[in-house]
C-alpha cells in the first residue's frame, strides 16, 4: 500500500530554537523533523522531509519562503516551506550554535565552532552545489554563541564564549581590505544574546548595541561619534529605505536589495565623506549602563530583542521569564511557567506575542503580554505513551502515558487539554 505522512502529534518541541515567519507562522523543531503551526487558523502541519538526527538550528527567510535547518551531525537542510521539499543540502563540519538570514534573504550567516560563515543564499538556482561561500570570519576566540545583522546587511554582530562580543563590517573597503572588528569588553559569562538597537524616530538607524550575559547581566552600548554616547543626526548612520516592507522576490527567487536599506552619502563637520570614516565599527562605543535580572543563581538561557518596541525578552534556568522596556530597563512583566529551563524565547514580528520553549518537558507556549492571555499553549507527554483512541468522527483524539495523565486534542490544531491524572 502507498503511504503518505501526514502529521505528528504528541510531541510539540524538544530543543532548539523557534521561529514565527511574517504570516504568523510558528515553526519549531520536532526532534529530526519540523512542524509549523498557523497561529490564526489554529492548524499543525509537520514537513515530510526529515533529518538523521535532531534538529539543533533552525532559520527562516524574511518572507517565509525557505527554511534552513541543522542537525546535530552538522548537516543542513535547505527547504521550501510552501512546497514542503528539500531544495539543497550541505555539512558545515563543525558543531552550529546559531544561523541567521540576512534582511535581504541574500546571504546567511552561520556559526560554526569558532568560525561565522557567510554563505550565499541559494534561493530557488538549480546548481549542483548551490551554497557559495562568500567570507569566513575567524576573529573568536571561542565558541560563536549568537549573531545579529543590521538592517542594511553591512554589520553583524557576533557573541561568543571568550567574553566578548564583536561588531564586523561584512563588506570590503575600497582598498579591499577587510578591517578588524570593534571589540565589546567587559562581560564575566558567555555571551547569549547580541543585538543592535535603532532610533526611535527611524527604525533602521543603529544607534545603540544591547549585550546579554549568562550571568544575567544586560550592557546597553551607545556610540559615541559625538563625544556624547548619542546618535546624532549629523553623524554617520544608515538612511531609512524609500519604500519600507516586505522586499520583493526577483526571477531566480533573490530578493531586491533596493527595497530592503540604501547607504545615504553624508559629509561630517570636517567635510569627509562617509565612504571614508563613519563606518560603525571604526567608532567609538561607550558602556552606557550594566543592568541586572536579579535571577540569581539562575542563569539566563534564551534571550530575544524587538527592535520596534525597544523591548528585550529573557528566558532563565530557573523557569521564569521577563519582559524589559529598554533603554530604561523597566520590567514589564515577570512570571513563572515550569520549574525547567527555558530553551527558546522569541517575538513574533509585531511584537504582541512571546513564544517560549522548555525542551525538557516539551511545552511550547504562545503568549500575548498585552491581554496577559494564551495564544497557543501544547506539551506532550513527560513519559512514554501506553493507549489512545479516536473520536467517532476522527477529529479528537485521547492519550494515556506513563505521566499518569489523559490529553485530548485535535487532530489538525495539535491544541493538547489535559483531563487530570488518573
Amino acid at each position: 500500500m502507498n503511504y503518505r505522512f501526514q502529521n505528528l502529534l504528541g510531541a510539540p518541541y524538544r530543543g532548539g530554537n523557534v521561529v514565527i515567519t511574517q504570516n504568523t507562522q510558528l515553526i519549531s523543531p520536532v526532534g529530526n523533523r519540523v512542524s509549523i503551526t498557523d497561529l490564526i487558523k489554529s492548524q499543525t502541519i509537520t514537513l515530510p522531509v526529515q533529518s538523521s538526527s535532531n534538529i539543533r538550528r533552525i532559520a527562516a527567510s524574511p518572507d517565509g519562503t525557505f527554511l534552513l535547518t541543522v542537525d546535530e551531525n552538522h548537516r543542513c537542510h535547505f527547504i521550501n516551506t510552501a512546497r514542503r521539499v528539500i531544495l539543497h543540502r550541505i555539512n558545515f563540519k563543525n558543531t552550529v550554535n546559531a544561523v541567521k538570514f540576512s534582511p535581504d534573504g541574500k546571504f546567511i550567516a552561520v556559526a560554526a565552532g569558532k568560525l561565522v560563515q557567510l554563505w550565499r543564499s541559494p534561493a530557488f538556482k538549480k546548481d549542483f552545489f548551490a551554497f557559495e561561500l562568500v567570507r569566513t570570519i575567524a576573529d573568536c576566540e571561542d565558541t560563536v554563541t549568537a549573531i545579529d545583522w543590521s538592517l542594511d546587511c553591512k554589520y553583524l554582530l557576533v557573541g561568543s564564549k571568550d567574553l566578548t562580543a564583536r561588531l564586523f563590517c561584512v563588506e570590503k573597503l575600497k582598498d579591499g581590505i577587510l578591517n578588524k572588528p570593534f571589540l565589546f569588553l567587559g562581560h564575566r559569562d558567555n555571551v547569549v544574546g547580541c543585538f543592535f538597537g535603532y532610533d526611535k524616530k527611524n527604525t533602521i538607524k543603529v544607534n545603540k548595541v544591547y549585550t546579554i550575559t549568562r550571568d544575567c547581566y544586560i550592557f546597553s552600548w551607545g556610540y559615541s561619534g559625538n563625544n556624547d554616547g548619542n546618535f546624532d543626526e549629523n553623524d554617520g548612520g544608515i538612511s531609512k529605505p524609500a519604500f519600507p516592507g516586505t522586499p520583493e522576490r526577483d526571477g531566480e527567487g533573490n530578493m531586491d536589495s533596493g527595497s530592503v536599506g540604501n547607504v545615504k552619502k553624508r559629509k561630517d563637520f570636517d567635510g569627509k565623506d562617509e565612504g571614508e570614516e563613519g563606518y560603525l565599527h571604526k567608532e567609538k562605543w561607550k558602556l552606557l549602563r550594566k543592568d541586572g535580572f536579579m535571577q540569581s543563581p539562575a542563569k539566563l538561557t534564551a534571550c530575544d530583542y524587538h527592535r520596534g518596541l525597544d523591548m528585550v525578552v529573557a528566558g532563565f534556568s530557573n523557569g521564569v521569564f521577563g519582559l524589559y522596556q529598554m533603554p530604561d530597563f523597566v520590567c514589564m512583566h515577570l512570571l513563572s511557567i515550569s520549574r525547567e529551563k527555558i530553551t527558546a524565547a522569541v517575538f513574533n514580528e509585531i511584537g504582541n506575542w512571546l513564544t517560549f520553549g522548555c525542551a525538557k518537558l516539551g511545552q511550547l507556549l504562545v503568549w500575548e503580554w498585552r491581554s496577559e492571555s494564551y495564544v497557543l499553549k501544547q506539551q506532550g507527554h513527560y513519559f512514554d505513551v501506553n493507549c489512545l483512541t479516536y473520536s467517532p468522527d476522527s477529529q479528537l483524539l485521547a492519550t494515556g502515558a506513563d505521566d499518569n495523565k489523559v490529553k485530548v486534542k485535535y487532530e489538525r490544531m495539535e491544541m493538547f487539554y489535559v483531563f487530570g491524572k488518573l
